[in-house]
């Protein structure tokens, strides 16, 4: 039985990790189910999905030999769920048509992991993974495990997404203005010891009364103070060479002048050149002048000079205090006046705040009434279902229910006002506990299959799931409503099983063997995709072990086929 196109993982490559020396595998839409005799290495290829999900790395399941082992997955971004893009935008993560996860693992204990090139840390590895597969093992699953999670498997039943997304946002607000309230009343015992020595910066800087690039102006006119007698000699040198002394450059230029005058009857065209000596003699007349007055207003003064040197001085002292230049200085003055402005007005500003915290705390409130009224019916009716979705997989004795617990407002967070948990009692005349603290493992992925099974056609889960161990302890007819299930679920998301019984790897879509082989004096792990023969031979020796006979090769087609019905 093969699901609609819901494929998220496409491939997974694992090299040198265990005795897996390179294994590529592609996976298809639907329900995969991976099949291998006892040792074969059937948990390996989960430890190594953990790993690339962002299981702790452990350094002894390197290849002996090698000196690292590294896994990729390979998912296709078209089924990524809003809270997968949600985390992946988070950690500044960019997607196109396919996310890449790789994670490498050294015998020296180092690691790295990047998704779609850019290097992540582990705990965003988790935070992206866990959105994007579920693997049902030993312990091993994060929405049955974690209570915070139960919340919105709840929400997805009841088709309450929309307003457990309304109360996320209003509860977003209200963080957000209770942390900035909260700010003002601790910033409040520290900014009053500070609002003396806030206005003495304030006044200080006020009162030196800066101006943008003053420095650059007040040294240049320091410099021409400090060196007036030599700038004065120059000049009037220079005014002596362009005017005052005998074969001066202006009596050079009239000399010549009147020499090309003397020519111009005899060559009109000279007199192009007397005119442009004409010019030169008037530029030269204007530097001059400018040289004189320049040279006249050259004079030491002794009292500007000092008083240019305490301003520079002043100025760059102040700079250095508030961030080494004076535009950084009255950038400083401007921020400080807003920090004493808003110590002197903290009253009317947390008054401010207290009044919008009280409006923000009105619209979570106006959510919580209905939201869990509806939210305690839909936990009813999920636990009842999936109490019967486990009777039919072999757990009928077990008591499934979906507890809810009204918390105090103050206690109020993401997931709501209520404390939502799974709560199972595996046998009679126990009392129900924590999930997480009394599932087996086999137990964990029945679970999390009924789950599924009543999730089936609605939104919010993880687009692929892993099982393994579901088959844990039954047989017969409870084996074949697992694996009917287990396609059930595969009609709407990708679905991975690993499993020992015929009656549920019939109903696969894909059969994978998982099997050792030895080469070079190496053990290896070896993953194929059957063919239809090839599947018929391994489901007739699932059924049969070692020896298998034409009547339990008959009985595998026969299972096959009835399947397709």
């Amino acid at each position: 039985m093969v699901g609609v196109e819901n494929e998220m993982l496409l491939s997974l490559h694992i090299k040198d990790f265990a005795i897996i020396d390179e294994l590529t595998v592609e996976f298809g839409p639907g329900l995969s189910v991976m099949t291998g005799e006892t040792g074969a290495g059937k948990t390996i290829i989960v430890e190594a999905l953990k790993l690339v999900l962002g299981a702790r790395a452990q350094t002894d399941l390197i290849r002996a030999g090698a000196g690292q082992a590294s896994v990729t997955a390979v998912f296709d971004s078209a089924h990524l769920n809003p809270g997968a893009r949600s985390a992946l935008d988070e950690a500044g993560i960019s997607v196109e048509e396919e996310l890449i996860v790789h994670r490498l693992v050294s015998v020296q204990g180092k690691g790295r992991v990047t998704i779609s090139g850019v290097p992540v840390t582990a705990g965003t590895l988790r935070a992206v993974a866990g959105q994007l597969v579920d693997v049902a093992s030993q312990h091993e699953h994060q929405f049955l495990l974690d209570p915070a999670q139960h919340a919105a498997l709840v929400d997805c039943f009841g088709g309450l997404e929309a307003q457990a997304a309304s109360w996320r946002e209003a509860h977003a607000r209200w963080m957000t203005i209770a942390r900035e309230r909260d700010g003002l009343i601790e910033g409040k015992r520290s900014a009053r010891e500070r609002l003396d020595f806030l206005t003495y910066q304030f006044q200080e800087l006020d009162a030196a009364d800066l101006k943008p690039s003053e420095d650059v102006e007040i040294e240049a006119q320091r410099n021409r103070l400090k060196h007036a007698g030599v700038l004065e000699e120059k000049m009037r040198a220079a005014w002596d060479k362009l005017y005052g002394d005998a074969g001066s450059a202006l009596e050079a230029i009239d000399g010549a002048a009147q020499l090309l005058s003397e020519c111009v009857p005899f060559d009109a065209s000279v007199d192009a050149w007397r005119e442009a000596l004409d010019r030169a003699r008037a530029d030269v007349e204007e530097a001059a002048r400018g040289l004189s007055h320049y040279a006249d207003s050259c004079e030491a003064d002794p009292a500007q000079l000092e008083e240019l040197e305490e301003r520079l001085h002043l100025i760059r002292t102040l700079a250095r205090k508030h961030g080494g230049s004076i535009e950084a200085a009255l950038a400083r003055r401007d921020a400080i006046a807003a920090e004493i402005d808003t110590i002197e007005h903290f009253d009317e500003r947390l008054e401010e705040k207290n009044e919008a915290l009280e409006l923000a705390a009105e619209a979570r409130r106006g959510i919580v009434q209905r939201w869990r009224r509806s939210r305690r019916t839909a936990a009813k009716e999920m636990g009842k279902n999936i109490a019967q979705e486990l009777a039919d997989l072999g757990m009928a004795k077990t008591r499934f229910t979906v507890g809810i617990e009204e918390r105090p407002e103050t206690a109020w967070d993401e997931s709501g006002p209520d404390r939502i948990e799974f709560l199972m009692a595996p046998n009679v005349g126990e009392p129900e506990k924590a999930l997480a603290r009394i599932a087996s493992g086999g137990e964990l992925s029945r679970v999390m299959l009924a789950i599924k099974s009543v999730l089936a056609d609605r939104t919010g889960m993880t687009s692929t799931s892993v099982f393994d161990e579901v088959d844990a302890g039954i047989g017969g007819a409870v084996a074949d409503v697992v694996g009917h299930k287990l396609a059930r679920v595969a009609a709407d998301r990708q679905v991975l099983c690993i499993t020992h019984l015929p009656q549920v790897a019939v109903y696969g879509g894909r059969h994978f063997l998982i099997a050792k082989r030895v080469a070079g004096g190496r053990t290896l792990t070896t993953l194929d995709l059957l063919e239809p023969d090839a599947r018929i031979e391994e489901v007739a020796r699932m059924l049969g072990g070692k020896r298998v006979t034409e009547t339990t090769r008959t009985h595998a087609k026969e299972m096959l086929e009835n399947t397709k019905t």
